[in-house]
């Protein structure tokens, strides 16, 4: 998006966000615990261990807080770290084997389509890059010894985006903070102690990838370039070359004491307290460029805080960060375990305890990854957000794109946080760029396609292999999130005609490849499939995985092809493709329930394999609308997915598990959400409280979709008020600042379960209809001026 497109939009959702403060205060220690409504902490000391740390970020620098008392690590990440350079992934031989392929597939030959789908259709190498760790600033404190420090808390204020430390030794009390200020670019930490003269350190920076250190007093940077020194891990290519460069660079000012250069460390000694900066730069430009210079950046960076004292800095930071996370609180009254830390929360909610402020907590756990991973400039929440330490990460931290990338983004809109959605619309505006190229080369096609996963080289050929990549709708499925980004933020025409090529190009492309299927006369994809989920297709018990027209690929076109025909009505465009594509969707197979009572997933009624994704279908219920709860002609099939929904239980975490829930929302059933909200909080709070990164960070992100689901629901044209709403919340509770398609902003009371008083905003104003408590009513909202009822 264009900066002046981007300045009108930030303005135009400042102009409807809900400014409701709950006066958190970040924390002075003590006997104390922290006091904020959104503060998780801990009594324990972390370990080693990647889930031990508490994750802070502004969408450019991702940063891991261990809280060691004398050894201090903070991990560190640059979003636009990443190994390889540049590079075209497409094969040009490639196009020629795509009738055979279809051919194959039509034919029935599924395991021969695949076969020559692996050795001639994918990409070169047909493994994309990986997300980087860019290093570690460490911190050694001299003088504790850290069996004998008391009274020791380790917190994370989601409220402000601050983690802190402190205990005490020997009579004094010690304390850090630790923010990355999205305003200023920078890490920000302070050291300080309640006696003066007690702050003794030594700073300085690691890195994998180091190639020079240089230091001066009360300054130092880690200069270095990335190289191909991962180890082998079949899902990400090998790249013999060296990639971007990067420098981190740390400023310490200390007050009092003395600063000096030992051994390219910063020794601060005798301090009454002490303030770090750090920034972190690439030479990544763009995705064709990396000829940045990462120390005039850092230069730049360090040069506009010149003058600006903590206090300055932490001020603007809250306000930033505050500014976001205060748009929606979710009170649920007084939190009879808020004077327990997490860790013990944690182990009362699996013995059997109750704990909804905890699930509360987790709700705004995802949006505060989001808010910390994926800011106007970086690049969008990958799978570990912006999070990770390894070389070679689970599935390369890529950007997945049959679930993962866009479960991250499923709490965007409707939590008020529509500025974090920006990121990875620039990334499929990239993608749209890009894959033109693979669409021609592949498929002999118009219009744009990438497959199941995108690196930060925008890598739109399939890889990895048949059963995990070939999948051309993984680019029309991104379009939605453009499609939901226009309609939260009101129907802006500007907006939707900055969008409008990217669907346009990602419609003609599926139109395009569409074919007969003979066997039953419906236009289909040729060769897909029903995402990493196989099928039985003969007795033999063989195991396929392409085919053709799978449940999801026709779902994402009826909603795709739609969109595209109310933009361009919209926007007076493009009549003749308007005209074909409301040809073809009729000509679309119909949803069908197949022999064992559940929405079919694949143009036959082929036996399922056992795991894998197999919630794909999901999709026209959620988070599609075009199977819809309240339309008597879908009857049957939203009974099938409630069958389907009842068979699998409570079971599941991850993204299988966030999207049940999901799901049971979109049958307004609070029995069930509830029972899975439960069912989800110990693997949510155990593992993402704690650090915010695993294998992946999508289930977090889908809990907190799923929560917001459950109090508010705006795809079936009308605004559904407490339509889930969660049992074990229901007894009193208040929202304030969820979003509605239509620019809309609500605020909602319920008691006893039942909606008692509502608050509905929207700049434009607007007529909407409302259903609650049981009645649909329509409402005239005045421009500028809330409608309470």
């Amino acid at each position: 998006m264009k900066n002046t497109t981007a300045k009108r939009f930030h303005f135009a959702i400042l102009t409807i966000i809900c400014l409701t403060i709950f006066g958190s205060v970040f924390s002075a220690y003590g006997s104390a615990r922290p006091q904020s409504d959104l503060n998780i902490w801990y009594d324990t000391a972390p370990g080693e261990g990647w889930t031990d740390p508490l994750p802070i970020g502004n969408g450019h620098i991702g940063a891991l807080v261990y809280g060691k008392v004398n050894n201090e690590r903070i991990a560190l990440n640059e979003s636009s770290f990443w190994s390889g350079a540049p590079h075209d992934y497409n094969d040009p031989d490639a196009g020629k084997y795509f009738p055979q392929i279809r051919d194959l597939v039509f034919d029935g030959k599924f395991k021969e389509a695949e076969k020559m789908a692996d050795e001639h259709f994918y990409g070169k190498p047909v493994g994309q890059q990986a997300y980087e760790p860019l290093g570690d600033l460490r911190l050694l404190f001299y003088g504790v010894d850290a069996n004998e420090v008391g009274r020791y808390v380790r917190d994370l204020d989601m409220a402000t985006g601050i983690t802190s430390v402190s205990y005490m030794y020997k009579g004094v009390s010690y304390t850090r903070e630790v923010f990355v200020s999205y305003p200023d670019r920078a890490l920000v930490m302070r050291i300080k102690a309640d006696r003066p003269g007690m702050i003794s350190f030594d700073a300085w920076l690691e890195s994998h990838f180091a190639d020079r250190i240089s230091a001066q007093p009360g300054l130092l940077a880690l200069n270095g370039a990335w190289e191909n020194s991962i180890p082998h891990y079949w899902l990400i290519g090998q790249y013999a070359e060296k990639g971007m460069a990067f420098q981190t660079l740390i400023k310490v000012n200390n007050e009092g004491g003395e600063s000096i250069v030992h051994k390219n460390k910063l020794r601060i000694r005798n301090a009454d307290a002490a303030t770090i900066i750090l920034a972190a730069a690439t030479s990544h430009v763009s995705y064709r460029d990396i000829s940045g210079n990462p120390a005039e950046r850092n230069q730049k960076t360090i040069a506009t805080l010149e003058g600006k004292d903590y206090a300055t800095l932490l001020d603007r930071h809250k306000s930033d960060f505050g500014g976001l996370m205060n748009r929606v609180v979710v009170d649920l009254g007084d939190d009879p375990k808020a004077k327990l830390p997490v860790n013990k929360r944690i182990q009362d909610l699996a013995a059997g305890e109750d704990d909804p402020h905890l699930a509360m907590l987790c709700f705004q756990f995802g949006r505060y990854m989001l808010v910390s991973s994926s800011r106007p400039g970086g690049q969008p929440a990958n799978l570990q957000a912006i999070w990770n330490e390894r070389l070679a990460p689970p599935w390369g931290s890529k950007y997945t794109i049959n679930i993962n990338t866009q479960m991250n983004y499923w709490p965007a809109e409707v939590t008020n946080l529509s500025e974090c959605h920006l990121p990875l619309i620039s990334m499929v505006k990239d993608l749209a760029e890009n894959g033109r190229k693979t669409a021609q080369i592949y498929y002999g096609a118009n219009g744009w396609v990438t497959h199941h996963n995108v690196d930060l080289w925008r890598g739109t050929a399939p890889v990895d292999a048949a059963r995990f990549g070939m999948w051309p709708v993984g680019g029309a499925w991104l379009c939605r999130h453009l499609w939901e980004h226009y309609a939260f933020t009101g129907g802006n025409r500007e907006i939707l005609r900055e969008i409008y090529p990217v669907l346009k190009g990602a419609a003609e492309f599926l139109a395009g490849i569409l074919t007969v299927y003979p066997k039953t006369g419906h236009l289909v994809t040729p060769f897909s499939m029903s995402p990493e989920h196989g099928y039985y297709f003969d007795d033999s018990n063989r195991l396929a995985y392409l085919s053709p027209g799978p449940t999801m690929d026709i779902a994402i076109m009826r909603e795709l092809f739609g969109n595209v025909i109310e933009a361009s009505r919209t926007l007076g465009l493009d009549a003749p493709l308007r005209k074909q594509l409301e040809a073809i969707l009729p000509k679309l197979p119909p949803y069908k329930v197949n022999s064992l009572g559940y929405v079919q997933e694949w143009i036959e009624d082929w036996r399922p394999q056992r795991g894998g994704h197999d919630v794909s279908p999901y999709f026209p219920f959620f988070p599609g609308n075009s199977i819809l709860l309240h339309r008597e002609s879908d009857l049957d099939l939203v009974n099938a997915y409630r069958y389907w929904l009842e068979a699998r239980g409570t079971r599941g975490s991850g993204f299988p598990g966030s999207w049940n829930i999901c799901m049971w929302a979109r049958m307004e059933r609070g029995d069930r959400t509830s029972m899975l909200m439960q069912a989800a909080v110990p693997a949510v709070a155990g593992q993402f409280l704690r650090q915010g990164t695993g294998a992946q960070v999508d289930g977090p992100f889908g809990f907190t979709a799923g929560v917001a689901e459950s109090l508010i629901q705006s795809h079936a044209g009308e605004i559904s008020l407490l339509p889930a709403l969660p049992s074990a919340w229901a007894a009193s509770g208040e929202v304030c600042g969820l979003c509605a398609r239509g620019g809309y902003v609500v605020d909602m009371k319920w008691e006893k379960g039942r909606l008692i008083s509502a608050r509905i905003s929207n700049p434009a104003g607007g007529q909407c209809k409302v259903r609650y408590n049981g009645r649909v009513v329509t409402l005239n909202i005045p421009k500028n001026s809330p409608l309470e009822i």
